[in-house]
């Protein structure tokens, strides 16, 4: 029985811890940005009459102030879905919970700032608007209160008046205010008194709403009810309200209330009172505040996709890629006219790259670049074709090709404005006037297969042209082809090898005829006289036949090398008026051929070599894996539960006196006879109620994590296998 019992106790207590852990209010949380100037050291404080307060540690707890923030945002951070603190300086903080959104010149919310009553921090929290511009700034400001009671007297004053907000909606806006005007603060036999009180602008008087109770301060400025009350006649003439008091022998602590209208979300409501005994004293009540934003407009980009004939093409999917290689944009898809329309990019470098193709078309595989410019506001066109897809029943033709072509300066800077004509193998110019886009691209679409050579005309400003002509070809199964063409910048001279001058003409002997020779060639002196013409043998030659029997072939002895081919010889002169130069001995007479010298060229006739084009840099680069899609944190938060309003449970009293507010304020006034502060009776105080914590946070948009259910399963299973066991093992 006592195991049975154990084990049930396990079970029930697993139980408890399984739901324990599934109702857990485990969060995952936005990121923290980091925005200059929010900081309490950046704080710009301003009192009520709007002068900026300097060298102070110590803030009047009945004084209004204004804190002042200017913020801004690095380019390139982004901030949709986060948020950012902003501190509050020393000795203030504010009297109520705030909440406002940030807007920009247009009024298109980019964030809200939120803080709560007494808090020393507040948050910004960002939506997707804020990411929609580049040079981020933007201002905040709010009113707080000091923490410092610096005035003080203790009794002895005529009259005196504080005001606070006593009610405020679900989303914290203000709908009521109370009012508290103290006097007699000596307590003394004064008769009748009329306290004449001045409404400010946006606000009505809330009638049966006043409560007056009679007592004693103390010394130390302290308001003791006597639980008596005194109930003076009311009238309201416009904004003024008279207050008419009979038999005042107490000091008399009085409340009443209004309803605020707010501006602009920020409100600062100001009432005058005057005591028919003297002295005059003036409140107000401050709340909310406002923020903005601002920045550089950001680019539009628009691509056009159209067929090789003009066509514009529906359905292609293109992905945005920036100049990091992060895919922006996983899926734009082109429309009914062939467009898509990008807004709000940052400045910077962006790549359109197609990954589905129309049907009956082929994917164009070149990147489609484009720059976003800060400030520039014109849409950036890109133009895109595909061709026909053969293979896929397109209805292209088997020998339609087309080409990208690709023009850069020597540094890869893409540059349009070059102007090209295409030519075909035989030479003819079958188009002109072919110029790159913004892109520094040119697509020449419908090319039947064959071997084509393109030549520029024109360069675009400030570069050489390049006289090079590019060929390509055309196969016959089609496809899109891809070159690349490079201009200098007109500051660097054409071509960077400086061919070698060449020697003035006929500097360089050729060599004489002959100079082959074999081996010792014996040269003679003067050859030896002939009997007959023709008969004298050389010496060391072969001996050659009877004059005028052979005819030699070009014999080694012309005056101009090689010039002169003799068909019969001629009949020497004298012996020894012609000296042969260096001739050569024939094995046989007449068979050897002088090598004919090459004439040297005209000087700079031969044409440097051509450079080799540069093969094309792979096109298609391979695709970026797109990331996975985080989970969108919640934007909407829960809606706050409307705060119950401050001093609702008051005792009865008889008549016609209304509740008393439920607040203990203390205040000052000032009077021609002294100044003091009044304190109301204690009750449960002033404030809103705080919204539960539900599946998502406010303000951060945080949303529960489910690993708690995974921890509580992993526990439940563990604990059913040890119950398990221990069952086996008996």
């Amino acid at each position: 029985m006592m195991h049975k019992f154990v084990y049930a106790l396990f079970i029930g207590l697993a139980t408890i811890l399984f739901g324990i852990t599934l109702t857990a209010p485990v969060t995952t949380h936005a990121a923290e940005i980091q925005v200059a100037g929010l900081s309490a050291a950046d704080a710009i404080i301003k009192d009520e009459n709007g002068q900026v307060v300097t060298n102070s540690t110590s803030f009047d707890k009945y004084q209004d102030y204004t804190v002042n923030y200017n913020w801004s945002i690095p380019n390139g951070v982004k901030v949709a879905g986060n948020t950012s603190t902003v501190t509050v300086p020393s000795g203030l903080e504010p009297s109520s919970d705030i909440a406002f959104d940030i807007k920009d010149a247009n009024g298109v919310t980019v964030g809200t700032f939120a803080i709560k009553a007494g808090s020393s921090t507040g948050t910004i929290t960002y939506n997707q608007a804020a990411d929609s511009a580049s040079n981020r700034t933007g201002s905040l400001s709010f009113h707080a209160k000091g923490t410092s009671d610096n005035n003080n007297t203790g009794s002895g004053w005529t009259i005196n008046k504080i005001g606070w907000i006593s009610g405020q909606d679900s989303k914290g806006t203000p709908t009521q205010l109370t009012w508290n005007v103290a006097f007699n603060s000596k307590s003394a036999a004064i008769g009748n008194a009329t306290i004449t009180d001045t409404l400010g602008p946006n606000q009505t008087f809330i009638p049966d709403s006043v409560y007056a109770a009679t007592g004693d301060y103390d010394a130390n400025g302290n308001f003791i009810p006597d639980g008596g009350t005194i109930t003076p006649t009311v009238s309201v003439n416009g904004s003024t309200i008279t207050f008419s008091f009979t038999n005042v022998n107490k000091a008399v602590d009085m409340y009443y209330k209004t309803t605020p209208q707010l501006v602009n979300n920020d409100g600062k409501w100001t009432n005058t009172a005057t005591s028919s005994n003297g002295g005059t004293v003036s409140a107000t009540v401050s709340w909310g505040g406002s923020g903005t934003g601002s920045g550089s407009a950001l680019g539009t980009a628009v691509l056009n996709k159209t067929a090789p004939d003009g066509t514009k093409l529906a359905g292609a999917v293109y992905k945005l890629v920036d100049s990091t290689g992060d895919v922006i944009i996983p899926e734009l898809t082109t429309n009914e006219n062939g467009q898509i329309t990008i807004n709000d990019l940052n400045p910077g470098t962006y790549s359109l790259v197609e990954v589905a193709a129309p049907a009956g078309y082929m994917v164009n595989t070149m990147p489609h670049d484009f720059t976003i410019v800060a400030g520039d506001t014109t849409p950036v066109t890109v133009s895109a074709v595909d061709d026909k897809d053969t293979d896929l029943g397109g209805g292209g033709s088997l020998d339609q090709g087309s080409v990208t072509v690709t023009k850069t300066g020597a540094n890869g800077v893409a540059l349009p404005g070059a102007v090209f004509e295409l030519k075909d193998a035989t030479g003819t110019v079958i188009k002109d006037g072919l110029t790159t886009d913004n892109e520094g691209h040119l697509y020449i679409p419908g090319l039947a297969a064959g071997t084509y050579t393109l030549v520029e005309t024109q360069a675009p400003e400030g570069y050489e042209l390049n006289p090079t002509p590019t060929e390509f070809t055309i196969p016959t199964t089609g496809g899109n082809q891809s070159v690349t063409v490079t201009d200098q910048p007109t500051s660097t001279a054409p071509g960077t090898t400086t061919p070698t001058t060449p020697e003035e003409p006929g500097t360089t002997t050729p060599e004489q005829p002959g100079t082959t020779t074999p081996t010792e060639p014996t040269t003679p002196t003067n050859p030896a006289i002939p009997e007959e013409p023709g008969t004298t043998t050389p010496t060391n030659p072969v001996t050659p036949e009877e004059p005028g029997t052979t005819t030699p072939t070009n014999p080694a002895t012309p005056e101009e090398p090689g010039t002169t081919t003799p068909t019969n010889p001629v009949t020497p002169e004298q012996p020894g008026t012609t000296t042969p130069t260096n001739p050569t001995a024939p094995e046989e007479p007449g068979t050897t051929v002088p090598t004919t010298p090459v004439t040297p060229g005209e000087p700079g006739t031969t044409a440097p070599t051509t450079p080799v084009t540069p093969s094309q840099p792979g096109t298609t680069p391979t695709a970026p894996v797109a990331p996975t899609t985080p989970t969108v944190p919640g934007t909407t938060p829960e809606t706050p539960t409307t705060p119950s309003e401050p001093g609702t449970t008051t005792p009865t009293v008889p008549g016609t006196t209304p509740n008393t507010p439920g607040m203990t304020p203390s205040g000052q006034g000032s009077a021609d006879n002294g100044t003091g502060s009044a304190t109301a009776p204690a009750t449960s105080g002033q404030g809103t109620t705080t919204p539960a914590t539900t599946d998502r946070l406010p303000q951060t948009s945080d949303q529960p994590a489910p690993i708690a259910v995974v921890i509580g399963l992993l526990m439940l299973v563990g604990l059913g296998g040890f119950v398990w066991f221990r069952k086996t093992e008996k």
